[in-house]
């Protein structure tokens, strides 16, 4: 699986990677990114690639509450046409979710040792996601997305048995493509290396970004703001009132922070 991952750009290097549009948001770079919390994805949009933010953890347009619903992170290529949770979007909706390395860790007795894994020539990464645009009854949006995953290569086999699904640039046209339906898109885009075992990343809370990768120093703080960036908020729960699921836009000041 894969379930923490480093966004360690900027708009311009985020631009420059992936042939962007101009992000219409702040960027700041994420050190440990976790479920729950929003990323970038570059999806397609009138023939260009643009970025925007997603709930980490996949909502199909289907589901009726999503605090009923397990959002699910990962989706497995073998199975993601026949899935229920994935068909659609896999068919519809496919974006790249932007990355510079991902973090696995090993099983070794009851004892689990963190690995971080990236380019070995230290450039970008593209996960194949998959993304959905939740309505509520309400009016209310959440753009959510997850990452596709795939058998690891020889790098990850000894860590684990599972790896994001990466795709080369000459495949990210293919995949964002709607109409084409890729097959044998799984693989690095080149060599990948990793460092390990180190110390676990730091945990995180709803709306709080932690600061430690696996085998490095500390980093500065990471999160990520804008416009387009829409919270997960929930109402407190009164006795015998289920609660709401409310997208909440945030505030925003002149420069585009919160």
């Amino acid at each position: 699986m894969c379930g923490r991952y480093t966004f360690i750009f900027d708009a311009s290097s985020l631009q420059e990677a992936f042939g962007l549009v101009p992000p219409g948001f702040t960027i700041k770079s994420g050190h440990n990114l976790g479920p729950g919390q929003y990323i970038v994805i570059v999806r397609p949009e009138r023939g260009q690639r643009v970025a925007d933010l997603a709930h980490w953890g996949l909502i199909p347009g289907w589901v009726k509450d999503p605090n009923a619903f397990s959002r699910p992170i990962n989706a497995r290529a073998e199975t993601v046409e026949e899935k229920p949770s994935f068909r659609t979007a896999f068919k519809r909706k496919r974006c790249l979710i932007p990355a510079t390395g991902f973090f696995e860790w090993k099983a070794e007795g009851r004892a689990k040792q963190p690995f971080y894994i990236h380019a070995r020539d230290g450039g970008p990464l593209a996960f194949a996601g998959l993304m959905e645009d939740w309505q509520g009854p309400h009016g209310e949006v959440m753009v959510s997305a997850c990452i596709l995953t795939t058998t690891p290569n020889e790098l990850m086999a000894g860590i684990h048995d599972r790896m994001p699904v990466i795709l080369p640039p000459a495949a990210w046209d293919l995949w964002l493509d709607p109409a084409a339906q890729p097959r044998e898109l799984a693989g690095p885009p080149g060599a990948l290396s990793r460092r390990g075992p180190g110390r676990p990343p730091r945990g995180h809370r709803r709306g709080e970004h932690p600061q430690r990768r696996a085998g490095a120093d500390r980093a500065p703080g990471a999160g990520l703001t804008g416009p387009a960036s829409w919270r997960s908020a929930r109402s407190r729960p009164g006795r015998g009132r289920k609660e709401r699921f409310k997208p909440k836009r945030p505030e925003m000041n002149g420069d585009g922070r919160r």
